[in-house]
């Protein structure tokens, strides 16, 4: 959700095989003189060009880097830059046995020395009956080491793609004991919490966080007699619960949704449209001006789910960010009959 300029969303295919899973690249253009988005091209992230390995798993991105997990066992990670087909590879401490081995990617700017880390939050198993402990650890890119820091409050067991905002991030601890928002600071290396929006029951829902404007946002569903209706709450000054305020609501919903009725924000746009995930089957659009979906375009077709994220790309190389870590490139794309570079490039 969080961008400046040219947004791109990029399509995580999920098949039926871990080993298979791809990423297809999809420039969104925004539309003038009184017309809709349009979706103008599309691209595959192809293993071994574009990205280090296929068998993977996508985490985060900040400032247009990917943080992707590799194995079954998530023990090895992936910073990449795919405009370069860079990437630096970080293995991880398997000391004790645990799981809920999660990670995030962020930058840390304190007295105008910027770094990316990657934290690592996991469980350390006991028995099976007791529940795990959480334990977390960082990575500062360029010291080749990893540092145990504070125990968090819950490990990451889902990160939303974009919740890099003010130097943290931020996870939903659990769908079904929902409190507080969990947050973690990359430059006071310090877990926190964050307070739900006022209106929030704690029920059993499911609930997206993203970014808007440089602002938290959380997008909870929302039933008001028998109409379905999703509502996107905006943390207008950080940290401050009285500053939650419901900035959209989205309704008139598809109807033939089946029994499965689900919207994801993805990408605010300067028109004031919204780019929302349909099911996760399509790319749809809602108009804060007519409060209805204008427009419903299928992302793209596979034989397994998709999931689909947004992304800004980056045009700096990792050997600027990551110094005292091994970049690898990739091997240059053959060129196809024309003399064209059959590349990933999000400027075309």
């Amino acid at each position: 959700m969080q961008f400046e300029s040219h947004p791109r969303m990029l399509v995580r295919t999920l098949p039926e095989t871990y080993r298979s899973r791809e990423i297809i690249s999809a420039r969104i253009a925004e539309g003038v003189n009184g017309r809709t988005f349009q979706v103008e091209r599309s691209k595959k992230l192809v293993p071994e060009r574009e990205l280090p390995t296929a068998n993977f798993e996508l985490v985060n991105s900040c400032h247009g880097l990917l943080c992707i997990s590799e194995g079954k066992y998530r023990n090895v990670i992936h910073v990449c830059n795919p405009v370069f087909r860079e990437h630096i590879t970080i293995k991880v401490n398997r000391p004790l046995p645990f799981y809920l081995n999660s990670f995030g990617l962020g930058l840390s700017i304190t007295n105008d020395k910027y770094e990316y880390k990657v934290l690592r939050t996991f469980c350390l198993k006991t028995n099976r009956s007791a529940p795990g402990y959480p334990r977390a650890e960082i990575y500062t890119i360029g010291t080749k080491r990893w540092r145990r820091i504070g125990n968090p409050h819950s490990c990451i067991e889902k990160l939303d793609f974009n919740t890099y905002v003010h130097g943290y991030i931020h996870w939903i601890p659990d769908q079904k004991l929902l409190q507080f928002i969990c947050s973690f600071n990359f430059g006071k290396e310090q877990f926190g919490q964050l307070p739900l929006p006022p209106t929030y029951d704690g029920n059993d829902v499911r609930v997206k966080l993203g970014v808007l404007k440089d602002c938290l946002c959380v997008s909870v569903p929302e039933k008001v007699g028998s109409v379905d209706k999703f509502g996107i709450w905006v943390m207008k000054k950080y940290g401050v619960k009285q500053s939650w305020i419901q900035q959209y609501v989205i309704e008139n919903l598809y109807p033939d949704v089946g029994r499965l009725k689900f919207y994801e924000p993805l990408i605010f746009l300067s028109t004031g449209e919204i780019l929302v995930s349909f099911n996760g089957e399509f790319l749809a659009c809602y108009n804060t001006k007519m409060k209805k979906l204008v427009k419903k375009s299928t992302i793209t077709q596979t034989k397994g789910g998709i999931h689909a994220i947004a992304y800004n790309p980056s045009l700096v190389s990792l050997n600027v960010v990551a110094r005292g870590e091994k970049v690898r490139a990739l091997p240059e794309p053959k060129k196809n009959k024309g003399g064209v570079e059959e590349s990933f490039n999000p400027y075309i």
